[in-house]
């Protein structure tokens, strides 16, 4: 070990037992590190600097004490998941999940790699700073790879569309750094995305659910959860004729109020779209996904102690590989280095690729700001285009596109360039040409009355708003051939019906923007 370590540190002994529990990512109080009452203990304190910093030590000391961590963390999940096991039918029948901690850590997913299944998260902001303000948070980074961590931090939050963030104008990545969903899907383990959401308020967020499911799509995922439904007031909805006529939750202050979706009809419309095709695995997975292999080296490399440099410069790679080759994630404690199979899109790549096209099914066109996304079971797309622009899915299409903002909206949208998400997805898990129960979701934007943003420059407080909720319809007129002659039913966000009719020729089924529509039922007799 002292050859290892290159010899120990001033009063250090190994057989008194006074060893620091040092390196850490950052300076180490030596109280702290040798926390411990006995009189060699405090001798050997004082004999020490009372700070030592990780360049005071050798990268093996620093990967010793990585592995030591390592191990006594993930045999305790061992024996806890053991036991837990024996508890019960229901504990030995269900998957266990050793971590649900940050997403971008190698020793993170090492417990997850050793789990029955993996569990990760990632939230996201529909507004942010500047790019200039945020990018001077890279200056003077303490390495080149922090500084593009935080470089790529800058790029992913920075507010693109005034102080709005339009994710459909970024690379793709359900990110706000480096990834935390994205990377972590390990072959042969069920994927549990145990939480994600947009935060209210967000100008652009019908697209938030399209987006997701693609991925899930891609990484072929097993499970996702919305963080999250309701505030108790719902309890008595039965009571209620309209119980979703409430105001839309948005963040006004410290606390992260604006996760919850309960009462957003513009993002539970396209929630509903995204569910039915994840459901019925409506788009196809990436069928050649990279593999990133990393070896001990990388799990053990003290370097990773420090956010963001799990898996080394190379590691940056990973994110926009997931959109254009899918990708998978493997730690290999058999070998020391790292490999990559399979082609990628590289870090330095980030802001010149494009399209993306992870599979014939899926475009993703950050530059045009959209995504597609066009199969047997569902079609899509979420992005502006401009006034009375047609759109077209095979021989299905959507014409006369429009969007009406009602008076008084905070922030209206661009009659001009309509930002909407729409979905035409089947409900019975056949094929649009062969089903018998179809659906239609499409919404643009929403805010409170009254709603303001604020402004802390100014100390300009934020302001929730009341009821009414003032939402941006679209207007269109859509040809669905395989429901010809079917019957549509027009529900609000109360689930009442506003019209029922038949789609005559081939298909034509037309949606006045003065509708409150929230989504559409297609049926065969």
């Amino acid at each position: 070990m002292q050859k290892a370590w290159g010899g120990l540190m001033p009063g250090e002994d190994l057989v008194n037992g006074t060893i620091l529990f040092a390196p850490m990512a950052n300076a180490t109080k030596t109280g702290v590190a040798l926390n411990d009452a006995n009189p060699a203990a405090l001798a050997a304190v004082q004999a020490m600097k009372q700070e030592y910093k990780p360049e005071d030590f050798p990268t093996a000391r620093g990967s010793d004490v990585l592995e030591f961590l390592v191990d006594m963390h993930l045999n305790y999940k061992k024996r806890q998941a053991e036991t837990i096991k024996k508890s019960g039918r229901s504990t030995t029948l269900s998957p266990m999940v050793f971590d649900t901690g940050i997403g971008y850590e190698i020793q993170s997913q090492y417990l997850h790699q050793n789990a029955d299944a993996v569990a990760h998260d990632a939230y996201v902001n529909g507004y942010g700073p500047s790019l200039d303000e945020q990018m001077k948070l890279a200056d003077g980074a303490f390495n080149d790879l922090e500084k593009n961590r935080l470089i790529l931090e800058a790029e992913r939050v920075a507010s693109n569309e005034g102080p709005w963030v339009n994710w459909l104008l970024k690379p793709p990545g359900i990110s706000q750094g480096v990834p935390w969903l994205e990377h972590n899907k390990i072959e042969g383990k069920p994927y549990l995305v145990y939480e994600t959401q947009i935060q209210q308020p967000a100008k652009y967020r019908a697209d938030f659910p399209l987006r997701l499911a693609a991925l899930a799509s891609i990484q072929d995922w097993d499970w996702v959860t919305w963080h999250y439904f309701g505030d108790g007031s719902l309890d008595s909805a039965a009571n209620s004729t309209n119980p979703f006529t409430k105001k839309v939750d948005v963040t006004t202050g410290s606390h992260p109020q604006g996760y919850h979706f309960t009462y957003d009809e513009v993002q539970t419309s396209l929630m509903r779209a995204a569910a039915y095709i994840f459901v019925q695995n409506a788009w196809d997975k990436a069928p050649n996904p990279t593999t990133f292999v990393y070896g001990k080296k990388s799990l053990y490399d003290p370097k990773s102690m420090n956010y963001g440099h799990s898996y080394g410069q190379k590691g940056m790679n990973m994110l926009q590989t997931v959109y254009e080759y899918g990708a998978r994630i493997r730690i290999d404690t058999s070998r020391q280095d790292d490999e990559v199979l399979g082609p990628m899109v590289l870090f330095e790549d980030r802001n010149k690729h494009n399209p993306y096209h992870p599979t014939d099914q899926i475009t993703f066109d950050w530059k045009a700001g959209f995504i597609k996304a066009v199969s047997p079971k569902a079609v899509a797309f979420a992005g502006h285009l401009p006034q009375g622009s047609n759109l077209k899915w095979g021989n299905i299409s959507m014409s006369d596109i429009s969007v009406h903002n009602p008076e008084g909206i905070y922030d209206p949208i661009d009659p001009e360039k309509p930002y909407f998400a729409v979905s035409i997805y089947t409900l019975d898990d056949k094929p649009l040409e062969s089903s018998n129960l179809a659906g239609v979701s499409m919404a643009s934007t929403s805010f409170n009355s009254g709603y303001q943003r604020g402004n802390v420059n100014n100390s300009q407080k934020a302001i929730e708003g009341t009821l009414p909720v003032l939402v941006a319809r679209i207007g269109a007129t859509f040809h669905i051939p395989e429901f010809a002659n079917g019957h549509y039913t027009m529900y609000d966000f109360n689930n009442s019906i506003i019209e029922e009719g038949v789609l005559l020729g081939h298909g034509k089924l037309t949606i006045e923007h003065d509708k409150p529509v929230y989504y559409i039922l297609l049926s065969k007799s």
